[in-house]
């Protein structure tokens, strides 16, 4: 009797289980399908090539359904066909359908799905995608590559006219977008080009190619076996694929490799990226390196050649599109040069034909698969997790509610404000093609070089056969693109320049003499360097450095030429100490720079983060008065400036940063201030323009330098690494710099990493108090050497503020003269005489003269202060001269343009307070009758007096009051 009361209870159990999850699953509203699914294989019988086609014919099937499902083996299939539910899925539910499906292609090709396109979203697809916006995609990235660029468009024009500069000749234009696209990439890579130009029988060019071929057919949405895994056991595919993967690899590893080993270090993305991974070995792995390598071959190379040949095809098919294209050119650029990147802008014609090729023929036309990543709803539907997203844009670009004669070519329809933001060639959401830039860079400069340069005609009456391939996730077209073509004169001209010089002898500034061998003009530079006029060039080892002293000349730099300009040449300092030039000061100009200097504006140097800190400045300050006033009640008592200053100002953006004082009387026994100090004076001493071991490379590897500063970098990212652990590790959060930035990293961990925080530390010490502590110095200086400005400025204090209170913030605005003071100051004792030196990220002009790319541009700040084209008696101490409207226009002691200081509100907040409080509180002489020295230091970026500053001071009754108060 036993067994049968145990299935007795079993059967209870299951009818149990079955009424209570039952009754609690509700049935799913899916969209309609086009029929009931056979088993097994579902709709799979249903689908016919090309794909979009035959999705639009299931949609209309079903009335012109928006969307619709199918199930296609163990796998659920929604196809979208509309604009507003696309929009649907990547604006409300974009984090939803963030996900990829899981193929064999990504797995074993795409390493194991964890590159930037086939990745799972989250964390590891965050740091994907940011170091693709900030090292692969970014704007300055994209602009260092401009040569490979023209390079490559050259090539193809003096190829297309060997055979065409007589006579029309018929040339078969698909390989040789291929050619164009492919090379174009793999130089931007590797430096290396693998089509064309006697590469045909370069055995390492044919295994490449065949490569490349083999891993485009390859991908796609999918093979069978993804949808009935039954397959992986029954055919090869899957192990096909994975023999694929490992050549693969093979090859890719064998680039990040010649890169590796090459002794002097390349511009391309494989040498920037290695660059890389020495600092952030975690960030940048070798897999993480091949795997970008590959998305970009793939991603970059297939697509831009397919839009190229479409983009040909329909001017073919269309004369009169391609006859106003060439006016247009011929207007805006003329028939002298070849059209350039910049001149894109002028040419809208030009941008509408490419963006109707893309409506009529994306060369993706199914976007790239979305899965769910849980259940959501989209168009009232339900859509169950791991739902397979499929966006049909081929017909979406069609579509006769959206589109007038939507199967017409007419670029004109772009005129149209705000038509190309219907356009979804490139995708939308969190998943759009990060490197549609790049992409339409290429494909609209070699399409406007191709009508520019040559007469195009069809092969013959008969249209160009504008039907696409069936196979493939690239749209090509069935038949490969032949033309007619015969060059027109402007290719006589390329032709000419090409052959009688390929580089113009460059119109570079005055150089003071001929330059020596290796070390150029090295010899004849003397400490301190900003000493000097005009504009000239110099040759430093290898780099080609240009010096402005006028600021005319300056201004052109930082207005006409701001975005050329706005780069930070490369120092051994700035890679190992300030986190691979990734700090708001080094980092190149791009996305990576823009955030942080969104970071600084919003979060750092706001005015309500600033008045945040006001009560940290007013104790400082409060600290200094009790510090000087402790010998000097009843008389003058001598005292020394320089280290009171530096304590004020290191203590200030201490207590900012992380809440703690390192400086001053009670911490002079104390390891750990002791510790700090003595750091922050070694990355201060180690900043700069630059060590001779950058401008020698060699000298890297006989010296010992980079490896001091190396071990310099570790101790200095231990300390700020201890800040922030600290500040994490607390219960209570404070209200220091280092707290809000973590608080924001908890909800944008992409945007504040420990290392842009560690970062933003580092600045905020190195440029916010040496600095301020200097500029303290210079002013008291000429206060005591001009004790007429010291009587005018105190006179000011207490007609507007008295002697009962002691000067606060808001008082300045009420202290003009004092202002003037500080400006004065500024003018003649730029405490960064010399501004951090820039570098053109590409070819410039500026006073007249050449400006090659990757030249170092100084400017000599000190030189045009003390202009006297631009200042009355300019050697003088006169703050008078600021009651002149507009005359502190002429300053630039905080830089100009992009890369100005974003600091120096909180820079002229502390200073001008505290010289403001100084004067005020006491009264004070020179240390003897001379005069204080006012020579400066020879050596550093920051330029200090010789000697630091003593002066005799006494406390004024203020004091008193100040000091009853506190005590009381």
């Amino acid at each position: 009797m036993e067994p049968f009361y145990m299935i007795l209870s079993l059967v209870f159990l299951f009818i149990s289980l079955t009424f209570l999850f039952g009754t609690r699953r509700r049935k799913l509203n899916l969209p309609p399908s086009p029929a009931r699914p056979y088993p097994i294989i579902g709709h799979l019988h249903l689908l016919k090539l090309p794909l979009q086609r035959s999705f639009l014919s299931l949609s209309k099937s079903l009335g012109g359904a928006s969307i619709f499902s199918l199930r296609l083996g163990t796998r659920l299939v929604y196809v979208v066909s509309s604009h507003s539910v696309a929009e649907d899925c990547f604006t409300k539910n974009d984090v939803v359908f963030a996900n990829r499906p899981e193929f064999l292609f990504a797995k074993h090709i795409g390493y194991n799905s964890s590159t930037m396109v086939s990745a799972a979203y989250g964390d590891s697809w965050r740091n994907l995608r940011r170091i693709g916006a900030i090292e692969i995609f970014s704007s300055i990235r994209v602009d260092s590559f401009l040569s490979i660029r023209k390079d490559e468009i050259r090539r193809l024009i003096l190829c297309l006219s060997k055979k065409s500069l007589q006579e029309p000749a018929k040339v078969e234009l698909g390989s040789l977008f291929m050619g164009l696209t492919i090379n174009n990439i793999i130089r931007m890579l590797a430096g290396k080009r693998y089509y064309g130009d006697g590469t045909e029988d370069d055995d390492e060019s044919k295994h490449v190619r065949d490569l490349i071929a083999e891993v485009i057919a390859a991908g796609g949405a999918g093979n069978a076996a993804d949808y009935f895994p039954i397959l992986c056991w029954l055919t090869d595919y899957e192990k096909r694929v994975k023999k694929l993967g490992g050549r693969v690899d093979e090859f890719l590893q064998s680039l990040v490799d010649e890169k590796r080993a090459e002794k002097v270090k390349g511009n391309t993305m494989i040498d920037r990226l290695l660059s890389l991974q020495e600092t952030q070995p975690e960030y940048y792995t070798d897999v993480i390196i091949k795997g970008i390598i590959e998305v970009m071959i793939l991603a970059g190379t297939d697509t831009s050649a397919a839009t190229l040949e479409w983009a040909m095809s329909n001017l073919l098919n269309h004369p009169e599109v391609l006859k106003k294209a060439k006016t247009e050119i011929d207007e805006q650029i003329g028939l002298e040069r070849l059209i350039e990147e910049q001149d894109i802008v002028k040419l809208p014609y030009l941008q509408s034909i490419v963006s109707e090729t893309l409506r009529l023929y994306p060369v993706v036309p199914m976007l790239l698969p979305h899965m769910a990543s849980k259940d959501c709803m989209v168009a009232d539907y339900d859509v169950p997790r791991k739902t397979i997203l499929l966006v049909n844009i081929w017909a979406i670009h069609r579509d006769p509610k959206m589109w007038e004669e939507p199967e017409n070519f007419k670029p004109e329809r772009f005129e149209k404000e705000g038509e190309d933001k219907k356009l979804m060639s490139f995708g939308m959401g969190r998943r759009a093609c990060p490197g549609l830039g790049l992409g339409q860079r290429l494909v609209t400069l070699a399409l406007g070089s191709l009508v520019q340069c040559f007469e195009w005609e069809r092969t013959g009456e008969e249209y160009v056969d504008m039907t696409e391939a069936a196979k493939g996730i690239t749209m090509h077209k069935s038949t490969s693109l032949e033309a007619m073509c015969r060059a027109r004169p402007i290719v006589d001209k390329i032709l000419d320049a090409s052959n009688s010089s390929r580089r113009r002898k460059l119109n570079l500034p005055p150089s003071p003499t001929r330059p020596f061998p290796v070390i150029g003009h090295l010899p004849l530079l003397k400490l301190p360097l900003h000493h000097g006029a005009s504009i000239f060039s110099l040759r430093l080892g290898t780099r080609l450095v240009f010096v402005v002293s006028s600021h005319s000349v300056a201004e052109e730099c930082f207005t006409k030429n701001d975005i050329v300009l706005a780069n930070r040449p490369e120092f051994i300092v700035g890679k190992y100490i300030g986190y691979n030039s990734s700090t708001m000061v080094s980092a190149a100009y791009g996305d990576s720079w823009r955030n942080l200097r969104r970071i600084g504006t919003i979060e750092i140097f706001s005015s309500f983060r600033l008045n945040s800190f006001l009560s940290i400045r007013k104790d400082e300050i409060r600290r200094l008065i009790f510090s000087l006033s402790k010998n000097s009640q009843q008389e003058y008592a001598k005292v020394e400036m320089r280290t009171l200053f530096m304590n004020l100002t290191i203590n200030n953006i201490l207590r900012m940063v992380a809440g703690k004082r390192f400086y001053g009387d009670e911490t002079e026994d104390d390891d750990e201030a002791r510790h700090v100090r003595q750091l922050i004076a070694e990355v201060a001493v180690s900043s700069g323009a630059g060590n001779v071991a950058d401008y020698f490379p060699i000298l890297r590897w006989i010296t010992s330098y980079e490896k001091q500063v190396k071990e310099l970098a570790g101790r200095i990212d231990e300390l700020l690494q201890s800040l922030v652990d600290e500040k994490r590790g607390e219960k209570v959060k404070g209200n220091t710099m280092i707290d809000h930035l973590l608080s924001l990293q908890e909800t944008q961990p992409g945007y504040y990493t420990d290392v842009i925080i560690k970062g933003i530390i580092l600045v905020m010490i190195i440029a916010g108090t040496d600095t301020s502590g200097g500029t303290l110095e210079w002013a008291m200086a000429n206060l005591l050497n001009h004790p007429e400005v010291l009587k005018k400025a105190r006179t000011e204090i207490e007609e507007q503020i008295g002697s009962d209170r002691l000067i606060e913030e808001q008082d300045i605005v009420k202290l003009p003269y004092l202002q003037n003071i500080l400006s004065e100051t500024l003018r003649l004792y730029p405490v960064v005489p010399m501004l951090l030196p820039h570098m053109a990220s590409e070819d410039c002009i500026v006073a007249g003269y050449d400006v090659p790319r990757g030249t170092m541009v100084m400017v000599n700040a000190w030189a045009f202060h003390r202009d006297p084209n631009t200042w009355e008696e300019p050697e003088k101490f006169k703050p008078e001269r600021f009651e002149k409207e507009g005359e502190d226009k002429k300053m630039l002691t905080f830089g100009m343009g992009r890369r100005a200081c974003p600091g120096s509100g909180l820079a002229q907040r502390l200073v001008t307070l505290a010289l403001g409080s100084l004067v005020q509180c006491f009264d004070w002489e020179r240390a003897d009758e001379k005069y204080v020295d006012m020579t400066e230091t020879e050596k550093g970026t920051i330029m200090r007096k010789s000697t630091p500053l003593k002066a005799m001071c006494r406390a004024r009754p203020i004091v008193h009051k100040i000091l009853d108060a506190s005590c009381s």
